[in-house]
């Protein structure tokens, strides 16, 4: 390649990679895709299934898997199985306290020898637990280590979205929304890094219950709308219920003509989904009892009660115990069965100290209706004056102005952030989009230098080939001049010397000689030109030259001529030389036993094909050697009449193939 050439393409290489360096100055934003499990182990794939978390035998089965780990020392694989079943566990809301010992020991023992990304789940499994038990300043405290943590992969940036989430819940249930709606900017910025639509139903689901809080029940109900569709799109049933549930109470709350119709389908939609989660089955059934004792069906609410009685005990989480005991009382208000409020009594201080304001709302309208079922309006005006404080509190930090103004900043921020995003992803595209380029034009770039080397390098050989031809030829010509000169002195010079010398008087010697002489000029004549081609023609006398090699050499070559004399004089000449030439290499170096020399005219090119069952040799090697005198021969008086030769050759013999376009 030319060196302006060159120049010329370095420079373009180097604008693409200062564009590729431009586009790729903002740092995109970094996603994490979740990861594929394959090859799973049987009990581990047993474990991981959600139905099977349900199952009684659930936790025999993990005790002998993860035993046997840590037996084993695999102590990674351990945490990793430890921590899907925790997620399982506190999903359910079921916190066997063996469990939370096993728990509790594997941190003691393993967790400052893992990486701290695999070993989050204790932190999460333990917020989860104390929030259940409505200790959410514990809860919280766990929670924060987990924000602490760098993200480095996809189950880090879940477990410190999740970690902001369970913090935004913990803050709303205390009053503090300022504090929740911060912590449900983080979680929704961690969950759009795994694309998450789980974790934008859990936001809209949070900030759903901030409207609820301040009575605002229209923008309450459109957002548990949200939640419930991205719970949907996730297939994340568990948490459809949930969203459900609470949509129920703004129905309730702002006395919507529907509230009946959300009770009966979401209880007709838990039993058709087949699902086995114990705590979402007992809100369901919560309010579906609760209809049934306004519509005084006191037989039905009782099934329904004694059914899910079991269920609260087993799970025996503040949560479900404050909603249970609530239809609970209802139903003895309603058969005017004695309701002891000993046990509620007893909760209220942790309640208090803990400022868990939801649950604390819920036992103070029990007993504030149990205080009036027994006509003590004193106390009841007392708990409803506590219920107000509680309902007041949740909502301090909040009016319905002020939940606005933070959606609309939430909004704000949201959309900011998607535009950032965008700008990033866009960005990110781009230098894909540049790199590729690049790329491509340096593989083109490359392809051609190389092309270009590979015709120079062929361009080079076919220049030597022809210097190398051009002396062979001249060394040729010298070598018959030689010849020529050397049959003219050795057997025409000395035949007649020998006939000047000789004794006359015999004239039958002499005749002999004479006829000798004759014959040696006419060999010599012969090769130096085949004297009668012009009158006989290609067919003829490429037939006399098979003859006269056939009976010089012990050799056998036919041929098959179909030719009707569309060539010149001359270029049949050439042709002439081409079958010569061939022929002389085969009887010269091939060994064949036999040749054969076709000539077939078509329509438009005249066909030749010189075939012999020889040694063979490598056309590529002898072409490039100093002895190729006869090949490139043959290749030159070809391209002169207008023709292509093709030499083949295996170790079954070679092929000179020629084809002839006819002049039009």
């Amino acid at each position: 390649m030319p060196i302006r050439s060159l120049q010329s393409t370095s420079l373009i290489v180097i604008c693409l990679f200062l564009l590729s360096a431009a586009c790729t100055k903002k740092e995109p934003i970094t996603y994490y895709e979740k990861p594929v499990s394959t090859n799973l182990d049987p009990t581990f794939a047993w474990l991981d299934e959600v139905n099977n978390s349900y199952k009684p035998n659930f936790l025999a089965v993990f005790y002998k898997y993860y035993n046997q780990l840590i037996k084993e020392h695999k102590i990674e694989q351990a945490a990793h199985v430890l921590d899907n079943v925790c997620n399982r566990q506190a999903r359910n809301l079921s916190f066997d306290p063996a469990f939370t010992k096993t728990v509790l020991t594997f941190a003691a023992k393993y967790q400052a020898k893992l990486p701290a990304a695999k070993t989050l789940f204790i932190n999460s499994y333990f917020s989860a637990l104390y929030k259940a038990k409505g200790d959410n300043k514990t809860a919280i405290s766990y929670a924060l280590k987990t924000t602490k943590v760098d993200v480095t992969d996809y189950n880090s940036c879940k477990e410190k979205a999740d970690a902001y989430a369970d913090l935004a819940f913990s803050f709303f249930s205390m009053g503090n929304q300022n504090t929740a709606i911060k912590y449900n900017f983080n979680a929704l910025e961690c969950y759009n890094r795994i694309r998450s639509v789980n974790g934008s139903g859990r936001v809209n689901n949070c900030l759903a219950g901030i409207y609820y809080s301040s009575n605002d029940y229209v923008n309450a109900e459109i957002y548990y709308n949200k939640a419930i569709g991205c719970f949907k799109k996730a297939g994340d049933l568990d948490n459809v219920f949930i969203a459900l549930g609470n949509k129920l109470l703004v129905y309730e709350d702002s006395n919507n003509k529907k509230t009946n119709e959300l009770i009966d389908s979401t209880y007709s939609y838990f039993k058709r989904s087949g699902l086995q989660a114990d705590d979402i089955k007992i809100t369901v059934y919560c309010n579906y009892i609760g209809k049934l004792i306004k519509e005084n069906r006191l037989n039905d609410a009782k099934k329904n009660i004694d059914e899910i009685a079991p269920i609260v005990k087993k799970l025996n989480n503040i949560n479900d115990d404050a909603t249970f005991e609530g239809v609970l009382f209802d139903y003895k208000i309603k058969k005017k069965e004695k309701f002891s409020t000993e046990e509620l009594l007893k909760k209220l201080p942790a309640l208090i100290e803990n400022e868990d304001y939801q649950r604390l709302k819920i036992y103070y309208l029990i007993l504030k209706e149990n205080a009036v079922a027994n006509k003590d309006y004193k106390t009841a005006l007392f708990y409803d004056e506590k219920k107000r404080e509680v309902i007041n509190l949740i909502g301090n930090d909040l009016n319905a102005n002020k939940v606005i103004e933070l959606d609309k900043k939430y909004q704000t921020e949201k959309k900011i952030q998607q535009i950032a995003t965008q700008e990033k992803e866009i960005a990110t595209k781009n230098a894909t989009i540049a790199w590729l380029a690049f790329l491509l034009l340096a593989v083109f770039i490359i392809v051609v230098i190389y092309q270009n080397r590979q015709k120079q390098k062929k361009l080079q050989q076919d220049n030597l080939n022809a210097q190398l031809y051009t002396k062979q030829l001249l060394e040729k010509v010298e070598e018959e001049r030689k010849r020529i000169a050397s049959d003219l002195h050795d057997s025409v010079s000395h035949e007649l010397l020998g006939l000047k010398n000789g004794n006359n008087a015999n004239q039958q010697a002499s005749n002999q000689k004479i006829d000798a002489i004759i014959n040696d000029i006419r060999s010599i004549s012969r090769n130096l030109h085949p004297i009668m081609f012009d009158k006989i023609g290609l067919k003829a006398s490429v037939e006399q030259l098979l003859e006269r090699a056939q009976s010089v050499n012990d050799f056998m070559v036919t041929a098959e001529i179909d030719y009707q004399g569309s060539l010149d004089n001359s270029d049949e000449l050439q042709l002439y030389r081409i079958i010569q030439e061939a022929l002389s290499n085969v009887i010269k170096y091939a060994e064949a036993m036999a040749a054969k020399i076709t000539i077939s005219e078509k329509e438009k090119a005249i066909y030749v094909e010189i075939k012999d069952n020889g040694k063979g040799f490598s056309v590529q090697e002898t072409l490039n050697g100093s002895h190729s005198f006869g090949l490139h021969n043959i290749i030159e008086r070809s391209r002169a009449i207008g023709g292509e030769a093709n030499i083949t050759s295996t170790k079954n013999g070679t092929t000179v193939a020629i084809e002839i376009k006819k002049k039009q």
